[in-house]
């Protein structure tokens, strides 16, 4: 008799156990989110032209890439070999930022990387290029900022520094380090 309650209580433990135990089996597969899911892009294009203007209808902003391909669950289209031309007034475009990847985010922020480098386009500028390796462009503040290392060149000098926030609207430029500045003599 002994044997068969001893017997009895075991099962019952068992299948109380396995009981307790499958439900946090399942718990666990839900809260465990979904492995190796590829976004892909809604749309891909080639030879991608967009145009920003201001509020006088007036071309503020241009942006060309080679690729793109947009996400619009996340927000995002990414962009190969981009092309940044900043057009501040009538006059024409002053600025050309060309990087090597780029991604455009829907809050108007243009994130660029790999062998960024801004070109003066007017040849009368005393900075004539600037080049680093990622670059944040803000389009609604109309500023570019980076904390990588920058070079700026400009007819007679080379500035280099860490970091540095720039206006190409207002024609201001800040570096948040200055490491070395080379002035080359002509004669």
């Amino acid at each position: 008799m002994k044997r068969r309650v001893w017997l009895i209580l075991i099962v019952l433990f068992g299948a109380g156990a396995l009981l307790m135990w499958r439900p946090f089996i399942d718990r666990d597969e839900q809260l465990r989110p979904e492995r190796d899911v590829a976004v892909k892009p809604d749309f891909t294009a080639q030879g991608l032209i967009t145009q920003v203007f201001n509020e006088n209808g007036q071309l503020a902003h241009r942006i060309n890439s080679t690729e793109m391909a947009h996400f619009s669950q996340l927000g995002l289209t990414e962009l190969t070999t981009p092309v940044y031309i900043v057009y501040p007034d009538e006059q024409g475009a002053t600025w050309e930022v060309r990087a090597e990847h780029g991604s455009f985010y829907d809050d108007q922020t243009l994130v660029l990387e790999k062998n960024v480098t801004i070109t003066s386009l007017t040849g009368d500028d005393y900075i004539e290029q600037i080049t680093t390796s990622y670059l944040v462009v803000n389009m609604v503040s109309e500023t570019m900022t980076t904390e990588q290392p920058v070079t700026i060149k400009g007819t007679n000098f080379i500035v280099r520094g860490n970091g540095m926030i720039a206006d190409l609207y207002a024609e201001k430029l800040e570096l948040y380090r200055h490491v070395e500045t080379i002035y080359n003599r002509r004669d």
